[in-house]
């Protein structure tokens, strides 16, 4: 299980984004061109095209490791106390995310940071709920499990005799979880009811940067359609066996 571990391990190191600093500003040159100092440019208001982007990009993919993290722990909560909401759980299920959020975000003029991490980690629990009762139940029916109840052991015991074989368990299901929190800021960002300007990411960039690709250079703009299109790509590749 030394894969799906790794990648728990590259995903949850992003969320070291959220402590970097801001880009400085330097409105008196904003909108300059590239340059060997600066290779994709100033914005509007002065910052570096490259630092932005990498910042960016950063803050997305941190973005989308605390919404998976939250998404397995709701996940987690249903799978262990959702019966009687099955059937809701179930046809909940059916429904993208994004069909609550669009109109959700559109009544309310955009969603900051917090919210959104919530209410996105909370829709795609739904959709890991029934994968982690799967494992739950398997492994509840155990003799191993049975052996520790008759013979008395506590919840703490317990916690610390399979605690990394639950992590073996949720890790395969972190992966999908980061792509649709990744995704699902990223939309609304670009439609411009995400986050507001303070929290910038790929899709603030995409949302400021594709409306001039037709009429200006913008590599700023390219760059970061760039790499959108690379993580989608990579997301399609196979976990590390």
């Amino acid at each position: 299980m030394r894969g799906p571990r790794l990648a728990v391990a590259w995903r949850l190191a992003f969320l070291g984004a959220f402590l970097l600093p801001e880009v400085p500003l330097d409105p008196w040159r904003g909108g300059a061109g590239p340059s060997l100092r600066h290779p994709l440019g100033l914005d509007d208001l002065g910052r570096d095209g490259l630092l932005r982007l990498g910042l960016a990009a950063a803050r997305s993919l941190g973005f989308a490791s605390l919404c998976a993290l939250l998404a397995l722990a709701a996940g987690l909560a249903l799978a262990l106390g959702g019966g009687r909401w099955r059937g809701a759980l179930s046809a909940l299920r059916n429904l993208p995310p994004l069909l609550f959020l669009l109109p959700l975000a559109a009544a309310f003029g955009g969603l900051a940071p917090l919210p959104l991490a919530l209410l996105l980690g909370g829709l795609l629990a739904l959709h890991l709920e029934a994968p982690l009762r799967a494992r739950i139940e398997a492994f509840r029916r155990s003799p191993a499990w049975l052996s520790e109840t008759l013979m008395g052991a506590g919840p703490g015991s317990r916690l610390r005799r399979w605690a990394p074989w639950g992590l073996d368990q949720v890790a395969p299901l972190l992966p999908s979880a980061w792509l649709g929190a990744l995704w699902g800021e990223a939309t609304l960002s670009a439609l411009g009811l995400g986050p507001g300007p303070t929290h910038d990411s790929l899709g603030r960039l995409l949302a400021e940067e594709l409306p001039r690709l037709a009429t200006d250079p913008s590599p700023l703009g390219w760059a970061a359609l760039a790499t959108v299109l690379a993580l989608a790509w990579t997301s399609t590749l196979p976990e590390p066996a």
